[in-house]
């Protein structure tokens, strides 16, 4: 095949090949370089905004929790500076009758800190009537106490009545 091509044709042909060439060149690199990095971009996004979605439920619940311990810390304030636990439960014991039927007694654990003073009851052959009335007292003052354990309510050796050994707690600032 003989080609006698002028010199425009040849240049035109010569661009030709060139864009063919270029073309070529394009579809095997677009799906090896850029769209390939142009999906791995895609499933980090999806990854980073699960992890986003991840953290803002985390920062959600961390922000209830300082909510709730937000009311918490407005119990203790309200409660007068002087406030003990011993006193308190005392104080109880008396104004309900239970105070000849009851030991009171400071419990201190080992491991517990002492912005939580603790206090140990022992009941001795009260109603339950008594001490569901007592339960309440305790905590309808809305004095931020705690049942911490209660080691064992069972009838009296006397059949009259319950015996009960219940520890209190309490948070101090």
């Amino acid at each position: 095949m003989n080609l006698n091509l002028d010199l425009r044709e040849k240049i035109a042909l010569s661009l030709g090949i060139l864009a063919t060439l270029l073309v070529v060149i394009l579809a095997i690199y677009v799906p090896t370089g850029p769209r390939k990095w142009y999906a791995e971009s895609e499933r980090e996004l999806a990854l980073l905004r699960e992890e986003l979605e991840l953290q803002e439920l985390f920062r959600q619940e961390e922000e209830d929790r300082l909510n709730r311990q937000k009311v918490l810390m407005e119990k203790l304030e309200g409660r007068p500076d002087n406030f003990s636990l011993f006193t308190y439960v005392d104080n109880l014991l008396n104004s309900t009758g239970l105070r000849g039927r009851a030991q009171l007694e400071q419990y201190r654990p080992r491991n517990i800190s002492a912005k939580q003073p603790m206090v140990q009851l022992r009941l001795q052959g009260v109603a339950f009537e008594e001490l569901i009335d007592f339960l309440y007292k305790v905590y309808s003052a809305n004095n931020l106490i705690a049942v911490y354990k209660m080691d064992y309510l069972r009838p009296a050796p006397t059949d009259r009545g319950l015996d009960c050994d219940i520890t209190f707690v309490t948070l101090t600032l």
